[in-house]
Formats: C-alpha cells, sequence, structure tokens
C-alpha cells in the first residue's frame, strides 16, 4: 500500500482533483524521464514520451489502484509509450540517424546490433499489422493503449474471455513469426518484452 500522503492524492486524483495531478506529477516526472530516454535514448522524444506517460495518467485516472504505488503503473505506461517512439523512430531516416549517434560507440558490433535491432522492430510493427482486424485491435488496446481485458471487453461490448483468446493467439502469432526471437540482439523484444509473456 502507497505511504498516506501518496494515498490520499490518488483518491483525490481519482476524483478528478488537479492538484493532486499536479503532486504525482512533480514527484514521478523526473524518475519517468529517466526511464524514457534510457528506452529511447533521444532526449527530446524522451520528453514528449514523458508527457504522453501524465496526459495517459490523467485520462485514465479513474482505473488507478490507490492500494498500489502509482510508480509501477507510470512504469507500464512509459513502457507503451517508448515503443510508440521506437515505432516512430523505426519510419523516419532523421530520428534513425539520431537514433544511432545517440547510441553510438566506436564499437562496430554495437553498431552493427542497432541495425538489426532496428529490423526487428519494423518487422515486429509489419507482423502487427497482419494480424486480423479485431486481434490488432484487441492487440494495440492492451499493449499500445495499456488497458486492462475487462476495460477492452466493455468497449467492444464482448466478453473478457474472448479478449483473452484474441491476446493469447496474438502472442502466438508473434512468436511463431519472429525469426529472430532467440537471436542475441534482442533490445526491441526486451522494450517487448510485457506484450509476449
Amino acid at each position: 500500500m502507497p505511504l498516506r500522503e501518496e494515498y490520499r492524492h490518488l483518491s483525490a486524483l481519482k476524483n478528478g482533483d488537479e492538484n493532486s495531478f499536479k503532486w504525482v506529477y512533480a514527484k514521478y516526472f523526473q524518475v519517468i524521464f529517466v526511464y524514457c530516454k534510457k528506452l529511447i535514448g533521444i532526449e527530446v522524444l524522451a520528453e514528449e514520451a514523458t508527457s504522453e506517460v501524465f496526459i495517459t495518467l490523467w485520462k485514465k485516472r479513474a482505473i488507478i489502484n490507490t492500494d498500489q504505488s502509482v510508480q509501477a503503473f507510470l512504469y507500464r505506461i512509459a513502457k507503451f509509450k517508448a515503443y510508440d517512439c521506437l515505432k516512430k523512430i523505426a519510419t523516419d531516416k532523421q530520428l534513425q540517424e539520431q537514433f544511432l549517434l545517440s547510441h553510438s560507440t566506436s564499437d562496430f558490433k554495437n553498431g552493427e546490433r542497432l541495425l538489426i535491432e532496428k529490423e526487428q522492430l519494423e518487422a515486429i510493427n509489419r507482423l502487427v499489422e497482419t494480424l486480423p482486424p479485431q486481434r490488432k485491435t484487441i492487440f494495440k488496446m492492451r499493449y499500445f493503449e495499456g488497458l486492462d481485458n475487462m476495460t477492452i471487453a466493455k468497449q467492444l461490448k464482448i466478453s473478457s474471455n474472448t479478449v483473452k483468446v484474441h491476446l493469447v493467439k496474438a502472442r502466438q502469432h508473434l512468436k511463431q513469426h519472429l525469426s529472430f526471437f532467440n537471436d542475441l540482439y534482442l533490445p526491441p523484444l526486451l522494450i517487448l518484452g510485457f506484450i509476449l509473456q
């Protein structure tokens, strides 16, 4: 259970209290920014992702669990936002150059690894797009938007069991078609680890 002060602010935040939102923002912004920067590598995109994390927190405030620290919830959202940024990098030449520069060293193998990671990320994006329409929608709601199974079920007017079945099949599809799944170069999969578990 979170500390009493945090519990009070989370309870108020759930009810739309802006001052409590500001309190959470001030307390966690820096730690979430550092986390996003570590995942993304480009400071401007990390700042953008961090801002998006807190926008999402405000939008999803009604589902905050006040019995748990909000930090884990923020980290989870940050993973999704970092993944979105990496997708953006994968399709933008200028961002790819910045990404490679931010991760560059004199070690050729490191540069080679980054190129392989970029290819892997692009392959993951293409695979997600090949899912059947409803499965793709459910997959994106769960893993890109961070919605839980019950919320997805309510929004799509289907059973939570149907959501679960679609997610299992989507993960199986990804695992089956990611030929590099057992490769040594796995950072995109580390970012997607929360999807594939």
